[in-house]
């Protein structure tokens, strides 16, 4: 099966929408996808069941694409904190059974991460000890209006200290010709200080509930590599180009 977990360095950085769009244009390219998010922050009940905004943007994007949580956590807070809170304990070992069986069924699996790669989940295990726990590549969302180049190249020289797959960086919300130099320039820093591919740049496309799937669908197969990000050729792509 074709996955990779989706992260970021710290909130709001657009990961859902990156993970969403991606799972959508793989679905659209006939590839069975599913977007598993293993601990879910910032859950709502409804009727007694728990669900979350991003679950539902998912869904709206494309409804065939297969979403799946094995935790809801009602905090917005780093999951330690939210277990905490929900009198809850995080299980890695039940996460990865649950990813193993839902692979069975997958053409391609997109593992959304929490609110970074650094998120405590248990007392001296993060997000980048779960990604390991998975062994699936990671691509790190950054959305260069939120973190600075000087935290982005400390954070992702650390990940790939700790021997992950790091299949590469997305930028999202990024102005290629901002104003602001350090944005302007953002990937081509981060690529030459830290060795690592840039697989697209995304624009800010402002309110996304005014953007219909086919846009977003669109524009990830125009402004992501998804064949480097999921490691496969993709005959269907090139009618695009």
């Amino acid at each position: 099966m074709l996955n990779v977990f989706v992260s970021g360095l710290e909130r709001q950085t657009g990961k859902t929408f990156i993970a969403a769009g991606a799972a959508a244009a793989m679905q659209s390219l006939s590839f069975n996808t599913c977007v598993y998010k293993p601990i879910q922050t910032g859950a709502i009940s409804l009727n007694g069941l728990k669900s979350s905004a991003d679950v539902a943007y998912i869904k709206r994007i494309d409804p065939n694409i297969e979403v799946a949580a094995t935790y809801m956590l009602s905090s917005y807070e780093s999951p330690f904190v939210g277990a905490y809170e929900d009198n809850l304990k995080i299980d890695i070992g039940i996460i990865c059974a649950e990813y193993k069986e839902l692979s069975k069924s997958m053409d391609c699996g997109i593992v959304e991460g929490t609110n970074s790669i650094s998120s405590p989940i248990l007392p001296d295990i993060t997000e980048l000890d779960l990604v390991k726990a998975l062994s699936v590549p990671v691509v790190i969302v950054i959305n260069p209006k939120v973190t600075s180049i000087n935290f982005a190249i400390s954070a992702l020289k650390y990940v790939k200290s700790e021997q992950v797959n790091l299949k590469g960086v997305i930028l999202n919300r990024h102005e290629k010709n901002s104003d602001n130099l350090e944005e302007k320039y953002f990937a081509q820093i981060i690529k030459e200080f830290c060795d690592v591919q840039i697989l697209g740049s995304v624009p800010d496309y402002g309110d996304l509930s005014g953007c219909s799937p086919e846009v977003i669908i669109s524009n990830i197969i125009n402004n992501i590599d998804l064949e480097n990000m999921f490691g496969l050729k993709i005959a269907k792509l090139h009618r695009f180009v």
